[in-house]
């Protein structure tokens, strides 16, 4: 039995902002619920094949939508303050209903958190902030450091407090070729001509997402969860070397690093994603299953 098209459905949200989320709904009583948080450019549109495969493998799959970006586009790339990022996710899981079993009791699903690209700061950060919301945490090529950061100068900047008239300009995201995210011509222009990727922010967008970024870098002594990374071998948006040390750091006895060799950054555009589905369906098993047959947690490469 295939998974039902994924449905657009609204919470309420830090503030009181309505915000929308896609959630694609397991055929049967599903098994765990994964929550995503996307990139910097991307929205939760992006990734449906790999939702599509994880509903079909008995999982419920939320995909959230930044406020300010993809479907949640009033003030687009814009926030006043980077908790506010942190909390929307925790509304969110709050405020998930628990789906019925088969005799019709409130089946109380376990939650995985999945951060890609840049959403793997705001899961860094939100996992930090609430420890025991979430039953495992796992990122994808996760943006926690990147050669795209700012520079010295450009941080410097950023710290000093911006007067009102320069909060809201406009600056441009560097991420602006669509060959950083895939080798693939087809989606390279699915990126290029998405109407909804993000291409400007504002300066305290910025400003905000640097504190973010140091909170992110910060949490790894505090993430006892267990821990997926999944890396691509030729990321050029990711610093995969500083990434496997933020990994290194953190101390859950439930750690899996897996690296594929040949892949760019967004893994769903690859030629063959079904490892990565595949690798990231079965990691999620083991950390909301009885563990028969458990292995050890072991880094690998494809």
């Amino acid at each position: 039995m295939l998974p039902a098209p994924p449905s657009i459905e609204f919470y309420t949200a830090s503030g009181s902002r309505r915000l929308a989320v896609r959630v694609w709904r397991a055929p049967q009583s599903p098994r765990a619920r994964i929550v995503f948080v996307h990139g910097i450019t991307s929205h939760g549109g992006w990734y449906g094949q790999c939702a599509e495969f994880l509903a079909a493998q008995g999982f419920e799959v939320a995909f959230l939508d930044r406020r300010g970006s993809g479907l949640n586009g009033t003030a687009m790339g814009d926030v006043g303050c980077w908790h506010t990022w942190l909390e929307d996710v925790a509304a969110f899981v709050r405020q998930c209903p628990q789906p019925a079993n088969s005799a019709g009791e409130a089946n109380h699903l376990p939650n995985i958190l999945c951060g890609i690209s840049w959403g793997g700061k705001l899961a860094a950060a939100v996992a930090r902030r609430y420890p025991t919301m979430f039953a495992g945490l796992a990122f994808v090529c996760p943006g926690i450091y990147s050669p795209f950061s700012p520079g010295f100068v450009k941080r410097a900047v950023l710290a000093l407090p911006a007067p009102r008239w320069l909060q809201h300009r406009r600056i441009r995201i560097p991420l602006r070729d669509p060959a950083l995210f895939t080798d693939m011509p087809r989606w390279q222009d699915f990126i290029a001509k998405d109407p909804l990727a993000l291409r400007t922010a504002t300066w305290r967008f910025a400003q905000q997402d640097r504190r973010l970024t140091r909170y992110a870098r910060q949490a790894a002594a505090f993430l006892h969860l267990p821990t997926l990374m999944l890396l691509a071998g030729q990321d050029r948006i990711v610093d995969n070397r500083r990434t496997r040390e933020f990994f290194a750091r953190i101390p859950s006895y439930d750690k899996t690093l897996i690296e594929y060799h040949g892949a760019a950054h967004t893994l769903e555009f690859e030629p063959d994603p079904s490892p990565y589905f595949q690798d990231l369906a079965r990691w999620v098993r083991t950390v909301t299953e009885p563990r028969v047959g458990w292995a050890p947690p072991t880094n690998r490469t494809a």
